[in-house]
């Protein structure tokens, strides 16, 4: 994995974290899933293979994670990506 394929999936992460995360009052859910289907969609383009890869360092960057709650949302995260199919 690149440097630049390994910051985009931490961003891709951070991204998920923080919507998934957010108060109802400052993002609803019916918008976080406005930011996060079309995502979901463009990486159903990637070969499984890479989907694979990409959940795998997905959870790696949710092993590093000190809060018991971000370290759920990042661990979902595959899950919330479609990527798990």
């Amino acid at each position: 994995m690149t440097p630049l394929e390994r910051t985009l999936a931490q961003s891709l992460t951070e991204v998920v974290i923080r919507l998934d995360l957010s108060d109802d009052d400052a993002i609803t859910p019916a918008a976080t899933m406005q930011v996060i289907e079309p995502v979901a969609v463009l990486l159903q383009d990637l070969s499984e293979q890479d989907r694979q890869a990409l959940a795998d360092l997905i959870n790696q960057f949710s092993q590093q994670e000190t809060d018991p709650e971000w370290h759920l949302t990042a661990w979902e995260a595959p899950e919330t990506l479609g990527l798990l199919a």
